[in-house]
C-alpha cells in the first residue's frame, strides 16, 4: 500500500467515524423554535412542545421557557427531561434549578429539570414552572 492509498483510506475512515459520532450535526436535525440552533434531541437540556400534531424543539430549557414567557405556546404541551435520568417531565410537574455555575447549557441559562425536589434543592433553589418563567430576564 503506498503513503498515498494509506492517507485516502485513514481520511475515509476518520470521516465515516465523525459521521456515525453521536450527536453529530445533520441536516435532519431540528432547529431551535427560541434560537434557531440545531437541536440535539438527546443532550440532557433539550426541550420540546407537542400541539395539534406539531412538535417544537428547543435546544436548552431557558429557550423553552422564554418562549412559553412571550406566551407563545401552551405549557401543558412542554416536556423537559429530568437533570439526574435523562426520563421524560411533563414541564408543568418538573421542578427547576437555575445555576449556571452547575449546569453548562447551550445557550448558557444554566437551567435543568428534575423529577425529585429534594434533589434539585442539592443544586440550588426549586422553583415551580411558573416561579422559574417569573424569573426570567
Amino acid at each position: 500500500m503506498t503513503t498515498r492509498t494509506s492517507a485516502r483510506l485513514t481520511g475515509t475512515v476518520l470521516i465515516t467515524l465523525l459521521l456515525l459520532a453521536p450527536g453529530f450535526v445533520t441536516a435532519a436535525m431540528p432547529r431551535c423554535a427560541q434560537c434557531g440552533m440545531m437541536v440535539d434531541e438527546h443532550a440532557p437540556f433539550s426541550a420540546k412542545m407537542t400541539e395539534g400534531g406539531a412538535t417544537t424543539h428547543f435546544c436548552d430549557i431557558g429557550d423553552l421557557l422564554a418562549y412559553l414567557k412571550a406566551k407563545k405556546g401552551s405549557p401543558s404541551a412542554a416536556v423537559v427531561k429530568d437533570y439526574p435520568s435523562g426520563a421524560t417531565l411533563e414541564a408543568t410537574k418538573a421542578i427547576f434549578v437555575k445555576s449556571p455555575k452547575n449546569f453548562h447549557t447551550p445557550m448558557g441559562w444554566g437551567i435543568a429539570a428534575f423529577q425529585d425536589r429534594k434533589v434539585a434543592e442539592t443544586f440550588g433553589t426549586a422553583l415551580d414552572l411558573d416561579a422559574i418563567i417569573k424569573q426570567l430576564n
